[in-house]
């Protein structure tokens, strides 16, 4: 039993700031159909309200594409604010960079839907990865967590594009992110927008360098200069032109219209993912809450209103739920540390919640893959072992320059991440 857990418990870090470059896509499987924009259902709601000029909540949920400032994010949403003047407008940005849709799903509640938008984008197709089922379930728990608690909420896919994709969309192929997203979509008769289509057929053109510096190609667009974020300047306009003109293609579908939800694409989707605050377990020995000045914990504020910090050694808690699907949303960075996990009474697995990237604090999470679907009982121990973080930094060439920065091996939680049900 001990050597099963150690083969099937995959820890499944979303390392921000350095996935979106990492993950492998393949060609997707819906060979040759590429397009830029499916209309499907359209946004009605959200048309209805810009000519009648009631107030509308446009949220953002993404990566760092999106939550780049001065992008396409607040670049469309000005450019909505100008083309609908009569409409009050307020921006709602739900954008994390480096994470996926599987924290994203989790974050829904808190993040987004508490500010009941009329209009939602979703934005993970480059920094996804993994198998299309994966991606189905978390895609569609947002799909389904919107609609049920407001129907009317109008929800358009976005598609982003990394140099890693060229080959793939050159063909005529989505990437495989998006042709994942794009089964969602099609089932749920959601609008989405291909925005790196325009970039390849410019690319294809010879007008466009890919990933470049601007002042090497001065008769070119250069879209980016890292191979995944596009310049603010010359990549972000490209992105908001293709909103722009899908959007004027829908304008004249407008109706109230309270969005169905039919049976699932795929069973074990994500809708009933919840964060759950440590508040809610039973803790062991001391975990400190950070004020809300504290150095650290007034960085990520935002959407980590409550932070825990262990006193090490020793600080636990446990989880008892119904599921097979349990995580950790948290932080990284020099004062954190060792955790061991035990499930169901097995041998600790040992985590580190430290890597080659921690000389600075970042948003982060991971979990515990492959649980079998029932009951489980999950102890995480703070251990406060030392270990060697100049070994790790070494590896993306970071000098510890202070260690008492780095002396303490503790650890910084915000919520649990289930998809199932509390026991207890």
């Amino acid at each position: 039993m001990v050597k099963k857990y150690k083969q099937c418990l995959v820890l499944v870090a979303i390392a921000l700031g350095s996935c979106a470059n990492s993950v492998a896509q393949t060609p997707a499987t819906l060979s040759g159909n590429l397009v830029e924009f499916h209309q499907r259902n359209g946004l009605p709601n959200f048309f209805k309200k810009t000519k009648s000029g009631r107030p509308i909540t446009v949220a953002y949920i993404g990566g760092s594409i999106t939550e780049a400032s001065h992008g396409w994010r607040d670049m469309s949403f000005d450019w909505l604010v100008g083309k609908y003047p009569t409409a009050a407008f307020k921006q709602v940005d739900a954008t994390v960079g480096g994470t996926g849709s599987n924290l994203g799903v989790f974050r829904m509640d808190q993040d987004v839907l508490s500010h009941k938008p009329d209009l939602l984008f979703v934005e993970f197709a480059t920094n996804d990865g993994g198998p299309a089922e994966g991606i189905y379930r978390s895609i569609e728990g947002i799909v389904r967590k919107t609609w049920r608690q407001n129907p009317n909420t109008d929800i358009c896919f976005v598609y982003t594009v990394a140099e890693i994709n060229i080959k793939a969309l050159q063909g005529g192929n989505y990437q495989n992110t998006a042709a994942a997203m794009e089964k969602i979509a099609e089932h749920y008769h959601i609008p989405s927008i291909h925005m790196g289509v325009e970039v390849i057929k410019l690319l294809d053109s010879g007008k466009l360098v890919f990933t470049g510096i601007p002042e090497e190609h001065p008769d070119k667009i250069v879209f980016t200069k890292d191979r995944t974020h596009p310049l603010s300047a010359s990549g972000h306009p490209i992105y908001l032109r293709v909103v722009a003109r899908s959007f004027e293609k829908m304008e004249n579908v407008a109706a109230d219209v309270k969005h169905a939800l039919p049976e699932p694409y795929i069973k074990d989707n994500w809708d009933e993912a919840q964060m759950v605050p440590l508040s809610k377990l039973k803790v062991k020995n001391d975990w400190e809450t950070l004020a809300p000045d504290d150095s650290i914990a007034k960085k990520f504020t935002k959407y980590m209103p409550v932070l825990y910090k262990a006193k090490v050694p020793g600080a636990s808690f446990t989880i008892k739920f119904n599921g097979k699907v349990l995580g950790v949303y948290d932080l990284v960075g020099p004062k954190s540390g060792i955790v061991d996990v035990v499930i169901d009474g097995q041998p600790p697995i040992q985590i580190f919640r430290f890597d080659q990237w921690a000389n600075n604090y970042r948003k982060n999470a991971f979990f515990l893959k492959d649980l079998p679907d029932g009951d489980h009982t999950v102890t995480f121990n703070v251990t406060g072992r030392a270990f060697d973080k100049a070994k790790l930094l070494a590896i993306k060439k970071i000098t510890i320059t202070d260690p008492s920065l780095y002396a303490e091996n503790s650890w910084f939680v915000n919520n649990i991440l289930i998809v199932g049900k509390l026991i207890d």
